[in-house]
């Protein structure tokens, strides 16, 4: 049985972006590490807010990078996938308040571009979030990924030559 235990904060990300990267890391089929983009988003990660840097992890699935004050706080090397952004952190809360019972706010941090975005788990965003999971339960647990599909991250992505090499 599929259930929230299944996903971590990187496919639901990943799902977001691209559902055949999110099926990869699902069956743990990692990217090269040696990626320049994947290089550049841990020291980002490493160099932003250092001070107050307390990365936590939650059941093995969610890695949360900082709190700030009462707020779950996500680091992003860009806004590029902003949307993908809040629906990791929308999932990060759903998480805590269905596994956990910790009903919190979060804030997503975007260094590079000096912004911040305050997020709440309303009802709305809540259903979202489940209707999320729901979809992608069909794709993930599927033998196979899905069909490799050209969209314009496709030159950044560290599968690239997994899909198209």
């Amino acid at each position: 049985m599929f259930s929230l235990r299944h996903l971590n904060g990187t496919i639901f990300y990943a799902y977001q972006v691209c559902p055949r990267e999110a099926w990869f890391y699902f069956h743990r089929l990692n990217p090269d590490q040696e990626h320049p983009l994947l290089d550049l988003g841990r020291l980002v990660h490493e160099t932003s807010y250092s001070r107050s840097r307390k990365e936590v992890l939650v059941d093995q699935l969610l890695k949360i990078d900082l709190f700030r004050g009462d707020l779950v706080a996500e680091v992003k090397r860009s806004g590029k996938h902003k949307e993908a952004a809040r629906l990791q952190l929308a999932f990060y809360l759903y998480y805590l308040k269905h596994e956990k019972g910790l009903t919190m706010e979060g804030i997503l941090l975007f260094p590079k571009e000096r912004q911040t975005e305050h997020l709440v788990l309303n009802p709305e965003l809540e259903n979202r979030v489940e209707g999320l999971i729901r979809e992608m339960e069909s794709i993930l647990v599927s033998e196979n990924p899905p069909a490799a599909k050209k969209i314009r991250y496709c030159r950044s992505c560290s599968f690239e030559e997994v899909c198209w090499g």
